[in-house]
């Protein structure tokens, strides 16, 4: 889990690499002596001994009363995701609508633009998404989340032809990441892994290109991990 202070992420950057083994990602960490690389897991637990720093640090700054308030604390988080899915497919973009023709409300009768979504990929990408989500929790391998939710999805885009081949780069480009986020949070619901997505109290989502951050896939698609509370059951 990235803490979602991107000021100690340490998932600055990444990359695969093929001949020290299949599919172990190692992590790029500037340091004041020089780069370092990491495993994924030693990533984690920088991670978190850097959170729990800065949380000292905050507090070393509060009144001694906003200090001993436990309100002030970052949500606790558990460390490992309750639910993580991996979904491959083409994201589809979820908001932007087109009128298709007219038909009459039925609590008003009046005439009203029917409306559908622009992208075509929205309905696949859903149907792919809680497909795996339904598949998961039939295993035995997630479980339908209760209470709050800690949302991070890493969305993998297909990279354009013309983008540069030898060098990272990023997709700031359409589609939005919200409309992505919107559609697949619609999937989770489908799927039945929380009551709805307004479940989620904090997020943490992304594009990137495949193979060009720790948690690209090869090929387009997502990876998705659910979050509950510490002591919070599933």
């Amino acid at each position: 889990m990235t803490t979602t202070d991107e000021s100690f992420a340490v998932y600055v950057a990444g990359e695969q690499i093929a001949e020290d083994g299949p599919g172990l990602t190692y992590i790029h960490v500037s340091t004041p002596t020089g780069p370092i690389r990491m495993t994924r897991e030693e990533a984690t637990t920088l991670g978190q001994l850097l959170t729990a720093a800065a949380d000292c640090d905050r507090r070393l700054h509060l009144s001694d009363e906003d200090a001993a308030n436990p309100y002030l604390d970052p949500y606790p988080w558990s460390t490992e995701p309750a639910l993580t899915v991996t979904v491959h497919g083409l994201p589809g973009p979820q908001g932007s609508k087109s009128p298709v023709g007219w038909g009459r409300s039925r609590k008003t009768g009046k005439a009203i633009p029917l409306m559908k979504e622009s992208s075509d990929k929205v309905k696949p990408w859903r149907d792919q998404v809680s497909d795996a989500i339904t598949k998961a929790i039939l295993r035995g391998d997630a479980q339908p989340l209760s209470g709050p939710v800690y949302a991070e999805i890493t969305f993998t885009m297909p990279k354009p032809a013309s983008a540069p081949k030898r060098r990272r780069t990023y997709p700031a480009v359409s589609p939005d990441i919200d409309k992505l986020e919107r559609s697949t949070y619609d999937a989770i619901t489908s799927a039945k892994a929380w009551e709805d997505d307004g479940r989620v109290i904090e997020n943490h989502n992304r594009k990137v290109y495949p193979g060009e951050h720790p948690d690209a896939l090869d090929r387009p698609g997502a990876i998705i991990r659910l979050y509950t509370l510490t002591g919070a059951l599933s």
